[in-house]
């Protein structure tokens, strides 16, 4: 789904995505019952962290168009623990976050959880997701995208979490590596191309 908004320099559209918009999201809602055949099995990007968002009327657009999969992205697991722990106290943490993916689950959706530690994928886990999408936290992206190192790690970390027998973990890799199992971490069973900004 389109990021919405000028590119900010210096970030990766990844993070760049993290950052407020006032831009109208009414267009690409509007446009997604064009083509919906070609939208089946392909998922949307949410971020349901927004406290303003209108999620019910997003979701009927979603429906419209044929669209069946939602991820919480991008996603505020991505933050530092101390704006987190701010979010946290102002109920628009990651629970918050993954209580309104639950939502969607409810509503009909197919749900891909972002997740970044392994207490975010114990939340998205009790929640009852069983696809984890790991995302490295904000200064993996520092330097671009972020290492095939701080990727592994990430994985890593979740991968020791206690009820994943049946879970399915993704992971980003570069457009580069889309052909390249062998430098994908360990323990995942697909993987998520690097976005590109529209």
């Amino acid at each position: 789904m389109p990021v919405f908004g000028a590119p900010k320099p210096g970030l990766a559209p990844e993070i760049a995505a993290l950052l407020p918009s006032v831009a109208d999201p009414s267009g690409w809602t509007t446009d997604l019952t064009q083509n919906a055949a070609q939208k089946r099995g392909l998922c949307a990007g949410i971020f349901l962290g927004n406290p303003l968002l209108q999620r019910r009327r997003i979701l009927g657009d979603l429906q419209a168009s044929g669209l069946s999969w939602v991820c919480n992205l991008p996603s505020v697991c991505q933050h530092d623990i101390d704006f987190i722990t701010h979010l946290d106290e102002v109920d628009l943490g990651v629970e918050n976050e993954l209580t309104n993916l639950a939502d969607c689950a409810a509503s009909g959706f197919r749900c891909i959880a972002s997740v970044a530690t392994p207490e975010d994928a114990r939340t998205a886990l009790r929640l009852g997701f069983r696809t984890l999408f790991v995302l490295p936290k904000i200064r993996a992206h520092e330097g671009g995208f972020p290492s095939e190192l701080s990727r592994t790690r990430a994985v890593a970390a979740i991968a020791e979490v206690p009820g994943l027998d049946d879970a399915v973990l993704l992971s980003q890799v570069k457009s580069s590596e889309i052909a390249a199992p062998v430098v994908w971490p360990a323990q995942v069973q697909a993987v998520v191309e690097q976005p590109l900004p529209v």
